[in-house]
């Protein structure tokens, strides 16, 4: 009988405002490459109150892999991904990580809220808040899983692979919300395999031994 999987919840992830890559990924507008003192001002306090309503948690769990071949990997209790992209990724791996984070609803009713009055320009502020803390709690979980699995004389691989990119099919985030209870992050899969609120994030990386 395998052993049980442990699941392991961290309900805050304390992190600094990116507020380089915030601003980079409002460059990309092109209503907001030129700015006025003012509007930068309205610019910097929404980006503040959309990081203040950011409530960053996170699950994962570690996955024994059983059989693995070049089109598809079988783990745990018999789960499979198929996808030739992330078997190559996992090339080598004798385990793999499943991990979740999400910024919470707060973020996303702000924005939805901003948009509505018509204050585009805060809308986009928040959302690009949003986006880049979360994509900054999941660079902060892949270095604290580094760290973890380095006791044991293990690294993480330097990539991480999503349901939905490359020939990983969406349908995907169900087996990652099963074994994981994401649920209990307060966020939820809709039928088309969507997640609700939508500033949260699934991956999969592999663990190597470290030679």
């Amino acid at each position: 009988m395998k052993d049980k999987v442990m699941i392991n919840f961290i309900n805050n992830i304390p992190l600094p405002i990116p507020e380089k890559k915030i601003y980079s990924r409002l460059g990309h507008n092109r209503h907001l490459t030129e700015m006025s003192d003012a509007q930068r001002k309205k610019v910097d306090a929404a980006i503040a109150q959309g990081v203040s309503l950011c409530r960053l948690r996170a699950v994962w769990g570690r996955f024994e892999i059983n059989k693995w071949s070049a089109e598809r990997v079988e783990f745990g209790d018999g789960d499979v991904f198929e996808s030739t992209k992330l078997a190559k990724l996992l090339e080598g791996c004798k385990s793999l990580v499943l991990f979740a984070l999400t910024a919470g609803a707060d973020i996303v009713d702000r924005t939805s809220e901003l948009s509505g009055q018509g204050d585009g320009v805060g809308a986009l502020a928040c959302d690009a808040a949003g986006s880049e803390m979360v994509d900054a709690a999941a660079e902060w979980l892949q270095q604290y899983l580094k760290q973890q699995f380095k006791r044991g004389n293990e690294t993480l691989t330097k990539r991480r692979f999503s349901p939905g990119y490359g020939d990983l099919e969406l349908e995907n985030q169900a087996i990652l919300f099963k074994l994981l209870d994401i649920e209990k992050l307060g966020v939820k899969l809709t039928d088309d395999f969507l997640m609700i609120p939508e500033k949260t994030v699934t991956a999969i990386a592999g663990i190597k031994k470290i030679n």
